[in-house]
C-alpha cells in the first residue's frame, strides 16, 4: 500500500514538473511522458483496474491510432512516420493519466502549472524591458520573445496551452486579482510577438469573460477597453509589431485592392503562410483519401517548410479525409459531451483551447510534433471521463 501511495505521489510530482519539461527539451519532455505513462499503468495493473479500456472516448482514440499505423505503414512508407505513428499511443495514455491524477488531485497539480505560467510571464517580461530573460536567452528574431524556450522562440504556443487553465486557477484563487491578470498576460502574449497566438489567446479570453464570467458587464467592458488601449499604445510605439499587425495583414490586402490585384495567386506571392496553405490543397486535391501519408508534407512538391503551419491543412494533406473526419469527429464527440459543464472553469479553460486550436486558417504549429502534442494532450485531459465522476 505504501509502494502503490509512493507510486502515486512521484507520478503526481512528474505531471507537476511535465509542463517544465517542455522547456528543457524534447528528450526530457518525451522521457516524462514515458515514466508518467507507465507508472500508470502500473497502478491500474496492481488495481487490476484498466477502465479506461471500456471507455468510448479511449476506443474511439484507438481507431485513429490504428489509422495513423495503417497511413505511416502503407501510405507514407517512412521510417520516421512509421516511429511516429506507433509512439503516438504515449498521448493518449498520457491523456489518461494525467485526467486519473486530476480525479485524486486536481487543485495541486493545475496550481503548479498556473504558478509555473506565472513565472513564465513575469520573464517574459523582464525579457521584453531588458534584452533577455533571467537564463540570460533572447530571441535572435525582431519582434519576438523567447521566454525558456531559448533559441527555439515556442514560447508563444506554450502561452496559448496553459493561459485559461491558469486564468481559471487565479480566478479560484482570488477573483479581485482576476482582471488585472487577465489584462497582464494578454499584454504579455502580445509582447511575445507572434500574432496567430495572441489572436487566439485573445478571442477566446473575450469569450471566457463575457459568455462564462459572471460579473457586472461593466468591469469586463473596462478590462477589455484597458486591455485594448494598452495593446495599440504597444503596437503604435513598435516598428516591429506594428509591421506585424498592420503591414502584414492589412496594408499588402489592401494594396492589392487598391491596384484591382486583389486575388488568389497575388496572396499567395505575398504571404508565406497561404503560400504552404496553398501547397497543402494540391497534395490533398492529389491524395484526397488518405493524404500523402504521416509527416511526409515536407518531401512533396519541394515545399519549403516541414508543415503546412495550419491544423487544418496538415490533417487533409497529409492524412487524408478519413484521417481528418477521424480526429476531428473525436474533438467535436469529446467537446458534445461536456456541453453540460458550466461552473468548472478548468474544463471551460481546455474548452476554449480545443475551439480556438480549430479555428480555421489562422496559424499554427504542427499537430504531431512532441511539444505541440504534450500541450495538446494536457488540455485534452481535463475533459476525458474518470470512471464515474468525469
Amino acid at each position: 500500500m505504501k509502494k502503490e501511495i509512493s507510486l502515486n505521489n512521484l507520478n503526481i510530482y512528474l505531471i507537476c514538473f511535465l509542463p517544465i519539461s517542455l522547456f528543457v527539451g524534447t528528450l526530457i519532455s518525451n522521457l516524462t511522458i514515458i515514466i508518467i505513462v507507465f507508472f500508470y499503468l502500473l497502478v491500474c495493473f496492481k488495481e487490476k483496474n484498466f477502465y479506461f479500456l471500456k471507455d468510448y472516448n479511449f476506443r474511439f482514440l484507438i481507431i485513429i491510432y490504428l489509422y495513423l499505423i495503417y497511413n505511416a505503414i502503407f501510405i507514407a512508407e517512412n521510417n520516421e512516420s512509421i516511429i511516429r505513428a506507433f509512439g503516438f499511443i504515449r498521448f493518449i495514455l498520457l491523456a489518461y493519466a494525467i485526467s486519473f491524477y486530476l480525479n485524486k488531485n486536481e487543485n495541486k497539480i493545475i496550481k503548479f502549472w498556473s504558478f509555473i505560467f506565472l513565472i513564465v510571464s513575469i520573464d517574459l517580461m523582464l525579457e521584453y524591458f531588458n534584452g533577455q530573460n533571467i537564463l540570460g536567452f533572447s530571441a535572435n528574431y525582431p519582434g519576438r520573445l523567447a521566454g525558456f524556450t531559448g533559441d527555439e522562440l515556442k514560447i508563444g504556443g506554450y502561452y496559448f496551452g496553459f493561459i485559461f487553465l491558469a486564468l481559471s486557477y487565479f480566478n479560484n484563487f482570488n477573483k479581485k486579482l482576476f482582471f488585472i491578470l487577465l489584462i497582464t498576460f494578454l499584454i504579455t502574449s502580445l509582447l511575445i510577438g507572434e500574432r496567430s497566438n495572441f489572436l487566439k489567446i485573445t478571442l477566446m479570453c473575450f469569450i471566457f469573460v463575457f459568455v462564462v464570467y459572471k460579473k457586472p458587464f461593466y468591469k469586463k467592458f473596462l478590462a477589455f477597453v484597458i486591455f485594448a488601449l494598452i495593446s495599440i499604445f504597444i503596437i503604435i510605439n513598435s516598428p516591429v509589431l506594428k509591421s506585424k499587425f498592420y503591414h502584414h495583414i492589412f496594408k499588402d490586402v489592401i494594396q492589392l485592392f487598391k491596384e484591382e490585384k486583389l486575388n488568389k495567386e497575388n496572396l499567395i506571392k505575398k504571404n508565406n503562410y497561404f503560400r504552404h496553405y496553398n501547397d497543402a490543397l494540391v497534395i490533398f486535391k492529389d491524395n484526397v483519401w488518405y493524404g500523402v501519408g504521416l509527416k511526409k508534407f515536407r518531401y512533396e512538391k519541394n515545399v519549403a517548410t516541414t508543415h503546412p503551419h495550419q491544423t487544418h491543412f496538415e490533417l487533409l494533406s497529409e492524412l487524408g479525409l478519413i484521417g481528418y473526419i477521424l480526429i476531428l469527429s473525436n474533438i467535436i464527440f469529446l467537446l458534445w459531451r461536456r456541453k453540460y459543464l458550466k461552473n468548472n472553469f478548468y474544463k471551460i479553460g481546455s474548452i476554449l483551447f480545443l475551439v480556438a486550436t480549430l479555428i480555421p486558417l489562422l496559424p499554427s504549429g504542427s499537430f504531431f510534433t512532441s511539444y505541440t502534442a504534450t500541450i495538446f494532450w494536457i488540455n485534452y485531459s481535463l475533459l476525458i471521463n474518470y470512471k464515474q465522476n468525469a
